[in-house]
Order: C-alpha cells, then structure tokens, then sequence
C-alpha cells in the first residue's frame, strides 16, 4: 500500500513539475521459468513468467535543466491460452517509475518496476488452477530510438521474481526482454 501511495505522490508532484505530457506504452515480453504448457492436438502454447503483452499509462517529465525524462506508469500485462477444454490466464499490474536519458534519437536508462497480484488462474477439465503470487519488486532497463517528440521504438528488459503465496519456497524467474512502442501526447509531430 506504502507504494501505491508513492507512486500517486510521485504522479501529483510531476503533474505541477514543469513539462509533463501523459504517455501510452504497448509492448510484447518473452522470456522467464516456465509456468504452464498448454497441449493442443497440433502444438504445445506455454506460458514463462516474463511473457505477456503489456499496456501502461503514466506521465513523462522532461526536465528543462538536463537531458532527462522521467516516467511514471501503471499498466496490464497478460499472457493467455484456450484448449477445448479450458483456459489459462497469466496476469499482473505493473506500476513502473523510470529515468532516461535523451541523446539525439535515442532514450535509454531503467528504474524499478512493482508488480501487483500477479497470477496463473484457469483450469482444464476438472483441474482448476490458481496460483497467487506475491507482489513483487524488479528493475527494468530500456532503449529506444525516438524519430520524434510524440513517439519511440526500442528494447526492454526487466528482471523481478515472482514467490508463490502458498510456498514461499517456490520462485519463479519472470526476467524478460522484448519490444516496447511508446506515445507521448501534447508534443510536436513532426519528424526531426
């Protein structure tokens, strides 16, 4: 709860900071312990711990005395599969508070990441499934070229550990690396 607080706290100060536009980030993750493997007739689906495809919404602020943006967001990010008999879902609520620093076209930096109520929740036939795990902390790095104001491509990669409420002693790697596309709003279009 501490850091939900923060993280609104830090959301407020910026909104009266200076040069704050809201941003959207869509990206798509893969890597991590595997969770789960789906069979179907023709293939296998499985689901690893960093997988999923993620949306977060926040705040950038560009400092007008360095080269620095900061970023504070929320989001979803989710991983699922369908059989005949069933489906599973992969889910957790990333809050997420960066620094990057802008040379040229480029943005690249990290900062930490915490993710909310992270879960593996469905069933097949008879087996229901529902794996809670604890919130965690990770830290996130991330690299993109920027051809303008309003929009960057690039890399990210976070590294966090998910424990399981019901055996602390199970871990479960969610280090991911994949593609993150971001929007900034109230900024220039055109192309540099």
């Amino acid at each position: 709860m501490k850091k939900i607080i923060f993280a609104s706290a830090f959301l407020l100060t910026m909104l009266n900071a200076g040069d704050v536009k809201p941003i959207i980030q869509v990206g798509y993750q893969g890597g991590g312990d595997r969770l789960i493997t789906i069979a179907h007739p023709d293939r296998n689906y499985g689901i690893n711990g960093g997988d999923g495809i993620s949306i977060e919404a926040g705040m950038a602020w560009d400092n007008p005395h360095s080269n620095l943006e900061f970023q504070a967001l929320a989001g979803y990010k989710v991983d699922a599969d369908n059989a005949d008999n069933g489906d599973v879902t992969w889910d957790s609520v990333p809050l997420s508070l960066l620094a990057l620093y802008k040379a040229d076209d480029w943005k690249f930096g990290g900062g930490l990441t915490y993710h909310l109520a992270p879960q593996l929740d469905g069933g097949f036939g008879g087996d229901v499934i529902n794996d809670d795990y604890e919130d965690a902390v990770g830290s996130v790095a991330q690299i993109q070229y920027a051809p303008s104001e309003s929009f960057a491509i690039g890399l990210r990669a976070t590294f966090i550990e998910y424990e399981l409420k019901s055996d602390p002693t199970k871990k479960t790697s969610g280090n991911n690396i994949g593609i993150i596309g971001t929007v900034k709003f109230g900024t220039d279009y055109d192309y540099r």
